[in-house]
């Protein structure tokens, strides 16, 4: 299976992302990375063998092992494969209902979050908590990014 540019970039973000830890006060960051953590999850389970097979030598953490299971992409399992797939198209969902919510809420996140720091999900929260005083358009956006990260 071959693997494009956008693919890898997606798989490289999810597993930068997986260790990231979200504070309790913190709804949507914790609501991303429990999706995040679930897409990883299956990741492991599905390509364990490969991981066990292909990179064996190589020191977990920061996407490495993600990344040299991909190295074998032309010798992933179905399974492991079908598992990709579905990682990239889960994460791809929820990175393009951000990238939706920042370009409606661009005029939002200045005029009332524009005091936060970005990082984290503080800007997302600072939305969420403020969503009465925001345009219809970005609160549009935030109930998308809301109602998909249950």
């Amino acid at each position: 299976m071959k693997y494009t540019i956008p693919a890898l970039a997606a798989l490289a973000a999810i597993a930068l992302l997986a260790p990231v830890q979200a504070s309790a006060e913190n709804e949507a960051m914790a609501r991303f990375m429990d999706r995040v953590d679930a897409v990883v999850d299956d990741l492991a389970e599905s390509c364990k063998s490969e991981a066990e097979k292909f990179c064996a030598t190589v020191t977990p953490g920061e996407g490495r092992l993600l990344m040299c299971a991909l190295a074998h992409g032309d010798q992933l399992s179905s399974n492991c494969a079908g598992a990709v797939f579905d990682a990239i198209a889960e994460l791809g969902g929820a990175i393009n209902n951000m990238q939706l919510a920042v370009e409606a809420c661009s005029a939002d996140i200045e005029a009332t979050c524009g005091s936060v720091e970005p990082g984290e999900g503080r800007v997302a929260q600072c939305l969420i908590d403020n969503k009465a005083k925001v345009s219809q358009p970005c609160q549009e956006a935030v109930d998308v990014f809301m109602k998909n990260n249950p």
